[in-house]
């Protein structure tokens, strides 16, 4: 994912089920299908549990990057209103520092990312859809930031973020209630030419259910965007390496990233008991990110080589396998796709082909291993 390397139809039943949107890999980077304005304009857009903002990008577009489908155009829309510096939604996101007045009263924002990718420009409110262009079985009036400058890789393919994050602005708090405040997703192998799923609702409940396992989260105090979990260690073959002193939201789960980041030391000891187990001479000067990385000629062979490797978050316990969720293929290259960092981060390469459901009201994650390209 170019952002995350620098960053290290059916009707909607009664209630909470809502359409479930498309989720493809784009040059590495997992984009969800949306639909904006009257009439709904559709475009992709980064599902991020590690933000809230919803944006796109807008005209007048005065510093953008490239994308292939058309910039939206607010003035082309009969349900785009601007939201006034004035009103609760603004005054709360200006609380943080990321929002304040402009000239003509509307609030305008600022938006930053880890990597240093930026938007900003107005927050709005106009409808919002995860059907198609003629389904009506949900639309909704929803606050989202119209960019006019936005900076940072992204793919042609996209153009902007869907945060799902736990703040008041994400689609799953301004849903709320109506989804019950759970969704959940499952992830395709990159380069898959199957697509997976998002659901928002009952329907996305995998908690309970054969196979499934769960682990509780704790927030930011003070704007409760991201998701942390509990790391307690790692077993790899007969092995198990312990993170040391339990601290509680040790590791940021985050989708809107690619690789499973480990705090320096505790990585080293990983690399060492892999190399151990696949017994191949590794490659010199392995290109970034990396730092292990094999020829792809002997790929079988650590396949076949590679130990159990176990993930052992509090309360559940996850296999990795290593052609999914470890190793990550580059040209010629087999690389590992856990990088040593100073932190704890657990992105979306770890989670391909799993169903991981998020409920903000128990506060858990559920994990169930999934065939994420079946239909």
């Amino acid at each position: 994912m170019l952002r995350s390397m620098a960053r290290y139809k059916r009707r909607r039943p009664p209630q909470t089920d809502i359409l479930p949107p498309i989720f493809f890999e784009g040059e590495g980077e997992y984009l969800m299908r949306i639909y904006i304005g009257s009439p709904p304009v559709q475009t992709w857009a980064i599902p991020d549990t590690g933000s809230d903002l919803i944006w796109i990008q807008c005209l007048p577009c005065h510093a953008c990057f490239p994308q292939n489908t058309p910039i939206f155009n607010p003035l082309a829309s009969s349900t785009y209103k601007i939201v006034s510096c004035h009103s609760k939604p603004c005054r709360s996101f200006f609380d943080k520092g990321g929002s304040g007045c402009g000239g003509s009263t509307q609030c305008v924002y600022g938006y930053g990312y880890a990597d240093g990718s930026t938007t900003s420009g107005e927050l709005a409110r106009d409808l919002f859809s995860l059907g198609g262009k003629s389904d009506d079985s949900f639309k909704k009036p929803l606050l989202l930031g119209c960019g006019h400058n936005n900076r940072g890789q992204f793919s042609r393919k996209g153009s902007g973020l869907v945060g799902l994050g736990g703040g008041p602005l994400s689609l799953v708090s301004q849903l709320g209630r109506e989804i019950d405040r759970t969704f959940s997703y499952c992830l395709v192998p990159f380069f898959s030419k199957s697509r997976g799923k998002l659901k928002l609702g009952k329907d996305s409940k995998i908690s309970g259910s054969r196979g499934a396992v769960s682990t509780p989260f704790v927030t930011d105090d003070s704007f409760k965007t991201n998701y942390y979990l509990t790391l307690e260690g790692i077993t790899i073959g007969n092995k198990t390496l312990k993170t040391g002193p339990k601290r509680k939201g040790n590791t940021l789960i985050d989708s809107g990233a690619t690789y499973f980041l480990m705090e320096t030391r505790f990585y080293t000891k990983v690399e060492a008991l892999i190399n151990k187990a696949v017994r191949i001479k590794e490659v010199r000067n392995p290109p970034d990110p990396f730092t292990l990385c094999y020829p792809n000629k002997y790929s079988e062979t650590i396949k076949k080589r590679f130990p159990k490797f176990v993930v052992h978050f509090e309360g559940a316990d996850i296999a990795l396998k290593p052609d999914q969720n470890i190793f990550f293929r580059l040209d010629n290259l087999l690389c590992l796709a856990i990088l040593p960092s100073d932190q704890f981060d657990y992105g979306s390469l770890p989670q391909i082909n799993f169903q991981v459901e998020y409920n903000l009201k128990a506060k858990k994650i559920s994990f169930a291993h999934a065939d994420c390209g079946e239909n």
